[in-house]
């Protein structure tokens, strides 16, 4: 059971309902999706747009929009990329478990069984399945020990690198921290090994890593489909990497569609307001974001209990801002952003706790959908065993991961200013 939780595997909430339902004797197919009227939160948005009827018309217009075509532009900044190169899968994390098994099945052999290398903290369920019994496990590093890193990769040689692949989220998740994703590229070619790229919280919009990676995963469950009633996940190949051919052919030979007819017609219809999701909710967490920066230690405020903010604005900037989608006004993205995500760290335990609960918005794990959320990510995260080995990561016990909504940003903005009194007061 674990095994399927973590590696995204098992079957879709859909396709488990049909199944109760056809079990019963019920053979009808709703795609249950919520009602079109303006009782429901979601009520405007199917009020104006319906699915498609084909489940292979939505998939290909998945595959199409996931691999950066808008109104036949493509956004990826790499020539000849396609749908083609994309492949759908379940949830985000069956798509991170497939990029695994697909290095399994190009490079692993009975000599040649080494570590991955993760720069700055992965998602956190990637480690349920990279450090199971039998596995080789993983090296770790940070933009601060890059230097450890090329280090590392100098004692491999052509034919057996040190490395089997580098992997990294842009930005981090939950500590928004963006990595030299350029300098981090040019290491992997020059040692001969892949880089995937989990692009989840940075979104293709915003983000050009395409040119930077061999291969990019992502949670489709998140602002890609924006409602959180549907789960899906994605792998991107890139056609101009060493490592396509080899990747292309072992995909396309491997490669089983379980994405289920259902979720794939709900993905679509949610995702044709993407475009409009992401501006709205750039905004929106990048005016929050200016609001706490000031009023956090790390901007200024001596007498604070909120220590810092978590954001790429104020984290490694340069890092983020040096892959900035230059194509994203192309798809309709008139301006892009720092994402949706931001988190902030407290100077005592106590301090987060009055600040987490006295929030007035959702509390939940997921992230990237219309309305603002907020989680206690490092203690649903991970065992209270394990919380020195993720400060060592740099992910403190005290911090709360917000995900900003597209509600009114007074409404959002007062709902965080009134939590921080609480917790100032307590």
């Amino acid at each position: 059971m674990k095994f399927y939780i973590f590696a995204g595997c098992g079957i879709s909430p859909r396709l488990a309902e049909i199944c109760v339902q056809r079990a019963k004797g019920n053979f009808s197919q709703p795609l249950s999706l919520p009602p079109s009227n303006h009782d429901h939160c979601f009520g405007d948005y199917y009020a104006k747009h319906t699915p498609l009827s084909s489940p292979g018309a939505a998939k290909h217009a998945l595959r199409t929009r996931f691999s950066g075509t808008f109104g036949g532009v493509n956004i990826r900044g790499v020539a000849g990329v396609s749908a083609q190169d994309v492949y759908l899968y379940s949830s985000g994390m069956h798509a991170i478990w497939q990029s695994y098994k697909l290095l399994q099945n190009v490079f692993v052999s009975p000599k040649n069984n080494v570590k991955v290398a993760h720069v700055n903290l992965l998602y956190c369920d990637t480690y349920k399945f990279v450090d199971l019994p039998g596995s080789p496990g993983h090296h770790f590093f940070t933009d601060e020990t890059m230097d450890e890193l090329e280090a590392l990769l100098n004692t491999g040689t052509p034919a057996q690198p040190a490395v089997l692949a580098i992997f990294t989220d842009f930005p981090g998740n939950p500590h928004l921290q963006s990595t030299n994703i350029l300098k981090l590229h040019t290491l992997a070619r020059r040692h001969g090994v892949p880089l995937i790229v989990d692009e989840s919280v940075g979104g293709l919009l915003n983000v050009q890593l395409l040119p930077h990676c061999d291969v990019i995963v992502s949670s489709l469950t998140k602002l890609f489909s924006g409602f959180a009633n549907v789960l899906a996940g994605a792998i991107l190949l890139n056609p101009s990497s060493s490592f396509y051919p080899r990747f292309k052919s072992t995909l396309d030979a491997t490669y089983e569609d379980t994405f289920f007819d259902h979720d794939a017609l709900v993905l679509e219809l949610n995702s044709r307001g993407y475009v409009q999701r992401t501006a709205i909710t750039n905004r929106h967490a990048e005016q929050l974001g200016d609001m706490l920066y000031p009023l956090s230690r790390i901007g200024g405020a001596r007498d604070s209990v909120l220590k810092a903010v978590h954001y790429p604005k104020y984290r490694a900037r340069e890092n983020f801002d040096q892959v900035r989608n230059p194509l994203a006004s192309e798809a309709g993205l008139e301006e892009t952003g720092y994402g949706s995500l931001l988190s902030v760290t407290f100077t005592s335990l106590d301090a987060a706790k009055a600040f987490y609960t006295s929030l007035q918005c959702y509390r939940t794990p997921t992230f990237g959908t219309v309305f603002t959320l907020a989680t206690a990510w490092s203690a649903l995260a991970y065992p209270p065993d394990k919380m020195e080995w993720l400060e060592q990561r740099g992910v403190e016990e005290c911090l709360v991961r917000i995900s900003v909504g597209m509600e009114g940003i007074k409404a959002i903005m007062e709902c965080v200013r009134d939590a921080l009194h609480v917790a100032q007061s307590s």
